[in-house]
């Protein structure tokens, strides 16, 4: 089932949400609204460009807009409707509680943070090595925005770790 916003604008008035809760679901709906314009707006851009690496690069920024999306109407859900449980749509989940710092997530969690680091210091060797090639193929931007995900994959990972000690 898909997040979206009018299950949050639903859940408000079901809930008796608070003057903030609503300001917050209503700021994420409007945002909602401007981005559902601007994916569609990339949706044709994706389909009538002429060039076959325009297309590509749209469509990467077209799937990550929808993902933006999903979290968003999902972070709006958990708002309006108290807390993820009460919501009949999918919402961010809370906070998980504090683990064992000793445990198998602990371990786990290190292990990933550690790939990743070892990932992203690959990725800029690889990275460095497609500076020839820059001005003739995606290669060098296509392994910059995975770099980016890295960055993002490392985060997360810290934020679980942080969470979890």
């Amino acid at each position: 089932m898909e997040a979206t916003f009018e299950s949050a604008v639903e859940g408000l008035d079901q809930m008796g949400a608070s003057v903030q809760e609503r300001g917050l679901v209503e700021l994420l709906a409007r945002h909602g609204r401007e981005e559902g314009s601007m994916l569609e707006q990339y949706q044709r851009f994706a389909e009538e460009a002429s060039s076959p690496a325009v297309r590509y690069l749209v469509k990467l920024i077209l799937d990550e807009e929808r993902n933006h999306h999903r979290l968003l109407a999902e972070m709006a859900n958990t708002i309006a409707w108290g807390w993820s449980a009460n919501s009949p749509a999918p919402a961010t989940p809370e906070i998980f509680p504090q683990e064992d710092a000793g445990g198998p997530l602990a371990s786990e969690t290190k292990a990933l943070l550690a790939a990743e680091e070892k990932d992203r210091a690959e990725l800029r060797r690889l990275r460095k090595q497609l500076k020839p090639f820059e001005e003739t193929t995606l290669w060098a931007l296509i392994v910059d925005l995975v770099l980016l995900d890295t960055e993002k994959h490392t985060r997360i990972l810290r934020f679980i770790s942080d969470h979890i000690a």
